[in-house]
C-alpha cells in the first residue's frame, strides 16, 4: 500500500503516519518490526530515477490517534500542498484523521543506480 514518509534529518529516521482504517500495518509492526520501506516512483518519491530500498525497525505509536501525527503537518504539506483542503473538512472524514505513527529506523539502505534492478546494487549500514 502506498504511504506517504516523511524523512527527520535530526534523527535520521522515517515517520509514516496511516489511518487507523488502515491499521493492519501497525498490528503487524507490533508483531515483527522489521520493516522495509521502497522507494522506487521518480515521481513520488523524489529519489530520481534510482531505486532505494531502506530496511529498519519499525515502532508504532497508537498513543494518541488525534493529534500525534499533527507534529509532522510541515512536512505532509510539502509533500502534498492540497491536505489543507481535507483538514478543513476534517470533520467529515473523521475515522481517516486518527492516525497511528509508525517510526522507523534505518538499519540497511539498498540502491539501485538508475533503477535498473538488474545490477548489483550499492549497500550502505545506516
Amino acid at each position: 500500500m502506498p504511504l506517504l514518509p516523511f524523512y527527520l534529518p535530526d534523527s535520521g529516521k522515517f515517520v509514516v503516519t496511516s489511518s487507523i482504517l488502515f491499521s493492519k500495518k501497525a498490528e503487524n509492526v507490533k508483531k515483527n518490526p522489521k520493516v522495509s520501506l521502497l522507494f522506487s516512483n521518480p515521481e513520488g518519491s523524489h529519489a530520481g530515477k534510482h531505486a532505494v530500498l531502506v530496511q529498519g525497525i519499525a515502532h508504532a505509536d497508537d498513543t494518541d490517534l488525534d493529534h500525534g501525527w499533527e507534529k509532522y503537518l510541515s512536512f505532509w504539506r510539502k509533500k502534498e500542498p492540497y491536505i489543507d483542503a481535507y483538514l478543513a473538512e476534517r470533520e467529515k472524514f473523521g475515522w481517516f484523521w486518527k492516525r497511528i505513527v509508525l517510526h522507523v529506523e534505518p538499519k540497511k539502505i539498498i540502491a539501485w543506480k538508475n533503477g535498473d534492478t538488474s545490477r548489483t546494487p550499492e549497500e550502505f549500514g545506516a
